[in-house]
């Protein structure tokens, strides 16, 4: 495999192909069920809101995943400065 396919694949983009064809899937069957066109209308909106509502918890929980990778990044990072600076709290022996 090459680069472009495994970025294809990651979580993150599944997860996204897997919401899209739901959506898309929801909003077909809406469209062929038989039921009036205001409460088809009045169904898909809250569908709408729903999803949207979904999508912006996935978007702070990512944001804060982030957030903790970066902080815990940053405490790697000093702890290597402070190692390599010569006060030797990160060297073994």
């Amino acid at each position: 495999m090459n680069d472009h396919t495994s970025s294809c694949t990651s979580p993150l983009t599944l997860m996204f192909c897997f919401l899209a064809g739901g959506a898309a899937g929801a909003g077909v069957a809406l469209l062929m069920a038989p039921q009036s066109g205001r409460a088809t209308r009045d169904l898909m909106r809250r569908n709408v809101n729903q999803a949207t509502g979904s999508a912006r918890d996935l978007k702070d929980q990512l944001v804060r995943r982030g957030q903790g990778l970066r902080d815990e990044a940053r405490h790697r990072m000093d702890d290597a400065v402070s190692a390599l600076a010569g006060d030797g709290a990160g060297l073994p022996g």
